[in-house]
């Protein structure tokens, strides 16, 4: 599946206003945000001292809730992101006795979605906490989603152009700082001139800003662009510390 099609184009403002549309539609909706940003709530659990098992417990027992109870219909505006209600609602959860609405649900019809938990407690493992508060890891982990599902989308794009590898060979200046890379032996390597390499960094860059944007625009419920620039800063800032 082409990575834009895995992410239905339905932004937080038309899941908040679902409640009477297609059940179906919305669930597989629901379903694939589920499947996507699982892994901050995950971090979020290790960060509060639950063991790998319980963490898994804690997010399969929040993601299930969102598809089983309906509750992004609860959701006010004022909230606005994608992003802080999943953290409120893990939070939530943490709260709650999860552990026994966890065992009401075993055997019953709640959604258990299937998720690489290894790979996720391998992540975790690698963080280096210090001060960290459990906020800022579920931002950062979300800030890391957005940027690979950027990154995918990109690559994608450039495949299907027949120029994937020119974004292998470009892909790394994205994480640069203009000016930190030599042009002259990108151009050798790609057996093009100077100039073109210039030109296609720019178109480089600029594909991204423009994927990063939509990827954050579907996360909010305010799509103008101030709103989106804010998000972007934000959690840039987060990794800046």
């Amino acid at each position: 599946m082409h990575p834009d099609q895995a992410f239905p184009n339905t932004r937080w403002s038309m899941i908040l206003q679902a409640q009477g549309s297609d059940s179906g539609e919305r669930h597989r909706a629901l379903e694939q945000i589920c499947r996507t940003y699982w892994l901050p709530i995950y971090a979020f659990a290790r960060s509060q001292g639950l063991a790998p098992a319980d963490a898994e417990d804690l997010t399969q027992t929040v993601l299930s809730g969102l598809l089983d109870r309906g509750s992004f219909e609860q959701i006010s505006a004022e909230k606005g992101k994608l992003r802080s209600f999943l953290r409120v609602a893990t939070k939530n959860a943490l709260r709650q006795d999860w552990r026994k609405a966890k065992r009401l649900k075993r055997g019953g019809d709640a959604t258990m979605l299937s998720l690489d938990y290894e790979d996720a407690e391998r992540r975790c493992s690698m963080e280096i906490i210090d001060d960290e508060t459990p906020e800022t890891i579920f931002d950062r982990h979300w800030g890391l989603n957005l940027l690979q599902r950027t990154m995918d989308r990109l690559e994608s794009l450039y495949s299907g152009e027949g120029k994937g590898e020119v974004f292998e060979a470009l892909r790394d200046v994205l994480g640069q700082g203009r000016g930190h890379h030599c042009y002259q032996d990108l151009a050798a390597g790609l057996s093009m001139n100077e100039g073109a390499v210039r030109v296609a960094v720019h178109r480089l860059r600029k594909r991204y800003r423009r994927i990063l944007k939509e990827e954050i625009a579907l996360t909010l419920d305010d799509e103008n662009e101030a709103a989106v620039e804010e998000e972007i800063r934000y959690l840039f800032g987060i990794f800046a510390r």
